[in-house]
């Protein structure tokens, strides 16, 4: 597990890792697809989103890339935050999401 002398850098990798979470549930992937769209292994991805691990860079554009999100709207941890559900909050992130939610509903 990640941690600095406060606990810090734990607390972001969850709070990272629950916002990569809630996009992914939002576009209506699996786990083993946002993996996979991302050249990551499965067992990774869980790690990311349960806080275990922190993606690098350049992985995490990947996993922005395959949840058609913007690079900025996962590592908006403190402007925007999380819901009282725990589900990402943002106004542009908001309308993203219910266009790629309407884009693959129009795709099924």
């Amino acid at each position: 597990m990640l941690a600095d002398e406060g606990g810090g850098m734990s607390e972001l990798a969850k709070r990272l890792g629950r916002r990569i979470y809630d996009f992914r549930k939002q576009s209506g992937l699996t786990q083993a697809a946002l993996a996979e769209k991302a050249k990551i292994s499965n067992e990774f991805m869980s790690a990311v989103e349960r806080g275990a691990k922190l993606p690098s860079l350049q992985v995490l554009e990947r996993i922005a890339g395959g949840l058609r999100v913007d690079l900025k709207d996962p590592v908006q941890l403190r402007r925007h935050g999380l819901s009282k559900t725990g589900t990402a909050v943002s106004g542009n992130t908001g309308r993203r999401l219910a266009s790629a939610e309407a884009s693959r509903r129009a795709a099924t």
